[in-house]
């Protein structure tokens, strides 16, 4: 073959390689994306879910009664909304589309709102914007039930509404339906942080192809060098021999330089592979790897999910199976050495290389990204200062004891209590004094809990606790024992403080809303009482 040819196709080889390293860039970069925009996407669908689950628990009950006053009015688009109960007591019927109104009112923030909205809305405050009115029509035409985009710093989501058998009892004669979608819940938070991420992963992207190219024509314009080189065959033969290990080390080095596990297979057989992976696994060379292996998929985890993959799928081998199905399915392979268990995203590339099939396969190491996916879902069920559970963790925590206490006829109590004059901490000492008395308090509390009772802050200085199988008399024991154990506390800079307890039994059947309107008021009477008192109710 003339020189000129071996040129041209030098250059074709080295294009073609450049095209395949960006495309693989590429889709490296948009998996980084997908994975940052589906972080928005949980917090978007816990949030959604939260008010489905709120939502769904009014209509079980066919709307919930209570006092009317400034903030909480009747809804002017419910019939029968308004029970009178005797001459000085008079309740308003919220419903989950009013509740759901009044929770976005008093929730909604610069950096996170919500709402209910809808096409063809009961109440014109509910009418869709233009992504909302976009969303819902999506639902109408699809069989989708969630819509979401990201619009300028904003990520906006939307679920769809589903008309449910509970529904019905105040909408049927509206002509709703059962599996009706009547509207949706529309969430809106602040999408800087994600913005600013996607930047630094396209400036890295950029960065890796400009270092790769520059590395790809010094390699090529190299070889172009040794092929000109004509005129002294023993020399030419030398050189070359010399430039070809120099390209396998360059190669090599643009392996190892990735921090995913890279390596290639000649059909089943791993013939070259980066440091990275060899690290791992306790080996310097790939031949030292060989001889204990003969396959990779020797050492995946086995796992009952069948998104992990295993050595045979279904009588198919994985690297086929992978080659089919990466696109379509969240696949994932699971590794484990000296103790280390790492959890990567497997993707392969099939190429012909003198009419031999190799596969190049990358495992992106996701094992930080799946931690911290599980630690945003933990975190979003604790106070930030304390650690304890928040309130919306606590509402949780109380619906299933309940239902537990009814199922099992064993008792339920709470403890509702604050610090006294708490207030004038802040004033006299400054809110960073005020913060550490709150974590000591949440401290105090904690190790005074027996195993399967549970407390949580129920914003500012109040806190709530729920007692398993505990009556009232001994829910006021304890009670007491706290309140003690505070009085006898000396705080940082303040020292002495007390706190008032209001303590309450659950009564079977009756609903949350009952239970701490009670307990509530038990620790009214205990403050209104002088303070450091418990009070049962």
């Amino acid at each position: 073959m003339k020189t000129i040819y071996k040129i041209i196709i030098l250059y074709l080889i080295s294009i073609g390689i450049i095209l395949f390293v960006y495309q693989n860039i590429d889709a490296f970069s948009e998996k980084s994306k997908k994975f940052q925009q589906n972080i928005l996407l949980k917090q978007a669908q816990v949030h959604f879910e939260e008010q489905i689950n709120t939502r769904h628990w009014n209509a079980s009950h066919g709307g919930v009664y209570v006092k009317p006053h400034d903030n909480i009015k009747p809804n002017p688009y419910l019939k029968d909304n308004i029970l009178k109960v005797d001459d000085n007591l008079t309740l308003i019927k919220i419903n989950p589309a009013w509740m759901t109104r009044q929770l976005s009112e008093l929730l909604s923030s610069e950096n996170f709102k919500f709402r209910i909205t809808s096409l063809k809305p009961i109440n014109p405050i509910n009418k869709s914007d233009s992504f909302e009115s976009k969303a819902l029509k999506h639902f109408e035409n699809t069989e989708n039930r969630e819509f979401y985009e990201l619009i300028d710093n904003k990520f906006r989501y939307i679920g769809a509404l589903v008309t449910k058998q509970e529904c019905l009892k105040c909408h049927a004669a509206q002509g709703y339906k059962l599996g009706d979608i009547r509207g949706g819940i529309s969430i809106t938070f602040n999408s800087d942080e994600y913005n600013d991420i996607i930047k630094s992963v396209e400036s890295q992207a950029l960065s890796a192809k400009i270092i790769f190219t520059i590395l790809s024509i010094i390699l090529t314009l190299l070889i172009h060098k040794q092929l000109k080189q004509t005129y002294d065959l023993s020399l030419e033969v030398k050189n070359r021999t010399r430039e070809i290990n120099n390209t396998k080390n360059i190669l090599q080095h643009v392996l190892d330089a990735d921090r995913s596990f890279l390596f290639v297979l000649d059909d089943t057989q791993i013939i070259m592979a980066n440091k990275t992976m060899l690290n791992f696994f306790g080996y310097k060379t790939i031949g030292e790897f060989s001889k204990n292996h003969e396959h990779i998929s020797d050492m995946f985890e086995s796992d009952d999910s069948k998104l992990y993959l295993q050595h045979f799928i279904n009588g198919e081998h994985w690297i086929h199976y992978l080659q089919r199905e990466q696109n379509y399915k969240n696949l994932k392979v699971k590794l484990k050495n000296n103790n280390i268990e790492k959890v990567f995203k497997p993707s392969a590339k099939e190429i012909s290389i003198d009419n031999k099939i190799l596969h190049i396969v990358i495992f992106d190491d996701i094992t930080n990204e799946l931690k911290q996916i599980e630690k945003l879902k933990k975190e979003a069920a604790r106070d930030t200062l304390t650690k304890l559970f928040n309130r919306g963790k606590f509402q949780e925590i109380l619906i299933q004891e309940m239902a537990l206490a009814n199922s099992t006829m064993q008792p339920l109590s709470v403890i509702f209590l604050d610090i006294d004059f708490f207030k004038n901490v802040n004033d006299k000492y400054g809110h960073d004094v005020g913060d550490k008395v709150l974590k000591s308090l949440s401290r105090i509390l904690k190790e005074n809990m027996r195993l399967g009772d549970s407390v949580s802050r129920w914003g500012g200085e109040e806190f709530i606790v729920l007692l398993q199988s505990t009556p009232l008399n001994q829910a006021h024991k304890i009670a007491e024992k706290l309140r003690l154990k505070v009085s006898e506390y000396k705080f940082d800079e303040v020292e002495n403080l007390t706190i008032s307890l209001g303590v309450t039994q659950y009564i079977n059947q009756e609903s949350d809303k009952t239970l701490l309107k009670r307990v509530d008021e038990a620790l009214y009477e205990a403050k209104n009482a002088g303070r450091n008192k418990v009070i049962m109710k």
